[in-house]
């Protein structure tokens, strides 16, 4: 159960964190943003299972697969950025933070450009 090794990490990351911080502020920001990196990098594995079998469902449906791409770019955009945002503000760096999540939603409006434009001459067409 790969689930209970990512909670015991996360747990063990807290309390040595937690542990550290009166003495070791530098130390215990370090054990924070590892253990989260840690805990990405673990899930991330399941991220490209989830994007293999979405893939495979769009294929199955008929979904045009340059469309379901840029989606799943979007997807992966967003979570990279939140996890990018909260490791900033762990770290104490508000300011940092909020430009990492407008860096994100900027690259979130850029690649989902085509879709829009493709939506629009749709709409277009209808009308």
């Amino acid at each position: 159960m790969e689930i209970l090794q990512i909670v015991i990490i996360g747990i063990v990351g807290t309390i040595l964190s937690i542990s550290l911080k009166k003495e070791s502020p530098q130390f215990s920001l370090f054990i924070g943003l590892t253990t989260g990196i840690l805990i990405f990098l673990f899930a991330a594995e399941y991220l490209k299972r989830v994007i293999q079998i979405l893939s495979q469902l769009a294929g199955s449906a008929g979904v045009n697969t340059g469309y379901m791409d840029i989606v799943l770019k979007i997807i992966g955009i967003s979570y990279i950025a939140r996890f990018g945002t909260e490791l900033c503000k762990d770290a104490g760096e508000g300011a940092i933070a909020s430009k990492v999540d407008l860096a994100g939603k900027i690259f979130i409006a850029v690649t989902g450009a085509p879709v829009i434009l493709a939506l629009m001459e749709m709409i277009q067409h209808f009308i």
